[in-house]
């Protein structure tokens, strides 16, 4: 992760449009979402296992 990519989503967490985020960082939009994507692949997401459904007694 360089720095480039941490202002990247930072901005992006502080405008929440990834458009204006380009603008303010004048960089093209499609470099936004390069570097978002970049990140998502980078982070590990933790995937929660459906819990069994419990049923209530009657």
């Amino acid at each position: 992760m360089d720095l480039r990519d941490i202002e990247i989503f930072l901005t992006l967490a502080e405008e929440l449009h990834f458009g204006r985020t380009a603008e303010r960082l004048r960089v093209s939009p499609a470099r936004i979402t390069q570097a978002i994507k970049k990140q998502v692949h980078r982070i590990p997401a933790r995937r929660r296992a459906a819990a069994p459904a419990r049923s209530s007694p009657s």
